[in-house]
């Protein structure tokens, strides 16, 4: 049985099966035809369409859902340095126990800021906190592509937290309250250019 030659992509000599005159410049993802420049849709999952099968945005995430993600992050967050010095503060009433109280307590603050360090891992590689990946919600552009890192941590939390402070917490009292508008964007995802979307088969 003969063997595909690798060297020969499978678009050679493929039309367009929208415009028999022109070049196909990729095979749509979800029917196998081809298609041509004209044709060509880029999805929300950043995979290749022809324009009947391209897929609409991703649905928006619900509120509700984004503040229970939110609680989730924090609350993995704070477990590890509440824990620990808790238990520091156990050991610690003992006769010489400072030390471990100090210990256990640092030990706290070393767990909280790797949990913070992997949930900065996970929202730059899947877009997805522990938080969001819970509750199967994750955050991009509102192109749909990914967020790099300096948007993640520089607009997406330094500068709303330094507008926080300048403006005595008003901005962030505000800045939640405006998931509740039409496009459910936080303020902090309109400095950041951010929106959260519900995830489905397509873009886990």
């Amino acid at each position: 049985m003969l063997q595909p030659d690798p060297s020969v992509s499978p678009l050679s000599g493929a039309l367009c099966a929208e415009h028999a005159d022109r070049p196909a410049a990729i095979i749509c993802t979800r029917c196998g035809s081809y298609a041509c420049e004209l044709c060509l849709r880029g999805g929300f999952d950043r995979r290749d369409y022809c324009f009947r099968c391209a897929p609409v945005s991703a649905p928006l995430a619900e509120p509700g859902t984004r503040l229970v993600a939110a609680l989730i992050d924090q609350f993995s967050i704070s477990l590890p340095v509440f824990v620990l010095a808790f238990i520091g503060g156990i050991v610690g009433n003992a006769e010489g126990g400072e030390w471990r109280a100090l210990f256990f307590t640092l030990m706290g603050l070393m767990g909280s800021l790797g949990v913070l360090v992997y949930q900065l891992y996970l929202l730059v590689t899947k877009g997805q906190s522990l938080g969001k990946r819970t509750m199967g919600i994750k955050v991009v552009r509102t192109d749909d592509s990914p967020v790099d890192l300096g948007r993640l941590i520089f607009l997406r939390n330094v500068v709303p937290g330094f507008i926080g402070t300048a403006t005595c917490n008003l901005f962030s009292l505000a800045d939640p309250l405006f998931i509740f508008t039409a496009d459910r964007r936080c303020l902090h995802d309109h400095i950041a250019d951010t929106k959260v979307i519900q995830v489905n088969e397509h873009t886990g």
